[in-house]
């Protein structure tokens, strides 16, 4: 398990990569390895999954979601639909 990984800088400034972090989930999934993205919060960071202005403390929307949140929860919602085709 993965316990902890990020799209951007460690500072969590500046922009995410999805093609490193593509590239990472790729493999993690190939091997059925288990990951976990930094960082759920609201900061005015670009590693934030939600947007600065965001109360909400669950139930989100797409549009509450930022340019990471929304990449990273595309990609767990694929590997959720691919591990259920394995079941």
């Amino acid at each position: 398990m993965v316990t902890e990984f990020g799209m951007s800088a460690a500072s969590g400034g500046g922009g995410i990569s999805t093609s490193s972090t593509g590239k990472w989930l790729t493999r993690l999934n190939k091997y059925n390895i288990s990951y976990f993205c930094w960082s759920l919060s609201n900061k005015n960071e670009s590693c934030s999954f939600l947007f600065s202005g965001t109360r909400k403390t669950s139930q989100w929307k797409t549009s509450d979601l930022s340019k990471a949140g929304q990449y990273i929860r595309s990609k767990y919602r694929a590997r959720k639909k691919a591990l259920g085709s394995k079941a």
